[in-house]
C-alpha cells in the first residue's frame, strides 16, 4: 500500500472517489475550503491510500498549518484530519495501515503533532490506541432516516412529541433562510447563546468573524450547506446549518435566543428538518456530538446529551486521536509561543 498525497485537486473528482468509499462532508473537497477560509496558514492534503496495483482503497482529508508568527513557524508544522480515513469496505486491516503510513508521513514531513478527529466517524479507537496515540472519547447522535416518519416519531422520548406540539402551539414556523439573511441570522443567534454561556461561567464561544469573509459563506453557496430557521411572529428566534452530503446530513452549528428555548423552536426546527431530507432521500441525520463525560449528571453537558438522546438517536462514541510525534520540539514551541502570544 502507498499513499498519493497532494495540495488541489479536481473537486468534482475528489468527491466521486470519496462519495465511492463511503466518505462524509469532512473529507470533502468543499469542507477543505471551508477550513483553509477559517484558519489562516493552513494547507489542505488531499490523500488516497492505493494498492500496488494502483488501486483505490482509501482516502483522508487532512490539514497543515503552522504558526503565524514568522520565528518559530516552521518548526510548528501540524498535520490534522477533521474526521478518521475511510476505506473501502470498513477494512479494519487497511485503516491501522492507513494510519500508520499517515504517521510515518506526518512525522517526515516535520510535523511536531497529528491529530485525528472524530467528526461522523464511529470506527478507529483500537487502530489509533496500537499506534501510540493518546485518546480523547465523544460521543454523537444520528437517526437512520429508512425508518418512516411514523416510526421516527413514535420513536421519540414523550417529552421531545410534547414539546414540538407546544412550538406549533406557540406559532412557530420553519423556513430556509436565503444566503445573506441565513449568515446574518445565525452568527447574531449564536452570539445570544455564546453570551448565555459566558453568563453561566462557560468558555467563551462568540463567533469572530467578519460578515463579508465569513467561511460558512462557503459552504451554503455550495449544494451541501443549508441554513434554516425558526421565526415568531416574522423574527428569527433560532438558527442552524445543515450539510448533506453522500446521504449523511450533519448538524454543523446553530444559535438560539431565549424566546426560542421557551417556545422549543430548535426542537420543531430539528424534527421538520428530519422530515424533509429524508423525504429528499437522506439516509442519516446526525445531530452532532457532546464528550463522552455528558452521560453523567453532573457533567455541565449532561443536558446536551439528554436532549439530542430523546430525538431516538443511536448514540455512537468517538474517538478522537492526538500524538506528539517530537516531544522536545513540543515542549520548546508552546514556551514560545507563550512568550510571542498565541
Amino acid at each position: 500500500m502507498r499513499l498519493q498525497i497532494s495540495k488541489k485537486v479536481n473537486a468534482s473528482d475528489w468527491d466521486t472517489k470519496i462519495c465511492l468509499i463511503g466518505g462524509s462532508i469532512f473529507h470533502s473537497s468543499i469542507w477543505a475550503d471551508y477550513i483553509v477560509a477559517t484558519f489562516p496558514n493552513t494547507v489542505p492534503q488531499f490523500i488516497t491510500l492505493l494498492s500496488n496495483n494502483g488501486e483505490l482503497l482509501g482516502a483522508a482529508l487532512g490539514f497543515q498549518n503552522y504558526s503565524k508568527h514568522k520565528l518559530i513557524a516552521r518548526w510548528t508544522k501540524r498535520l490534522w484530519f477533521d474526521a478518521m480515513p475511510v476505506v473501502r469496505n470498513n477494512d479494519k486491516n487497511a485503516l491501522r495501515q492507513f494510519l500508520q503510513l499517515l504517521h510515518n508521513y506526518a512525522y517526515n514531513s516535520g510535523c511536531i503533532e497529528l491529530l485525528v478527529g472524530s467528526y461522523a466517524s464511529h470506527k478507529g479507537s483500537s487502530e489509533l490506541k496500537e499506534l501510540g496515540f493518546k485518546l480523547t472519547k465523544r460521543l454523537e447522535f444520528e437517526l437512520q432516516l429508512e425508518h418512516s416518519e411514523h416510526e421516527l416519531w413514535r420513536r421519540m422520548a414523550h417529552k421531545r412529541r410534547k414539546n414540538i406540539k407546544k412550538a406549533i402551539r406557540m406559532g412557530v414556523t420553519i423556513h430556509d433562510l436565503p444566503i445573506e439573511k441565513g449568515i446574518y441570522e445565525l452568527r447574531r443567534l449564536q452570539a445570544e447563546t455564546a453570551k448565555r454561556i459566558l453568563e453561566r461561567g462557560g468558555p467563551d464561544l462568540t463567533p469572530k468573524v467578519q460578515y463579508a469573509q465569513d467561511p460558512v459563506r462557503i459552504l451554503v453557496e455550495s449544494d451541501f450547506g443549508r441554513i434554516v430557521g425558526a421565526s415568531i411572529d416574522g423574527t428569527v428566534v433560532s438558527a442552524s446549518l445543515f450539510t448533506c452530503f453522500n446521504g449523511l446530513i450533519y448538524h454543523l452549528l446553530s444559535g438560539h435566543s431565549q424566546r426560542a428555548l421557551e417556545t422549543q423552536a430548535p426542537t420543531l426546527l430539528l424534527w421538520e428538518k428530519i422530515k424533509q431530507y429524508r423525504n429528499e432521500g437522506a439516509k442519516k441525520f446526525n445531530l452532532g456530538g457532546c464528550k463522552a463525560d455528558a452521560i453523567n449528571e453532573d457533567s455541565p453537558e449532561h443536558g446536551v446529551y439528554v436532549y439530542k438522546k430523546a430525538f431516538g438517536s443511536q448514540c455512537w462514541q468517538c474517538v478522537t486521536g492526538k500524538k506528539i510525534l517530537r516531544k522536545t520540539n513540543y515542549k520548546i514551541i508552546n514556551m514560545a509561543k507563550d512568550i510571542l502570544g498565541r
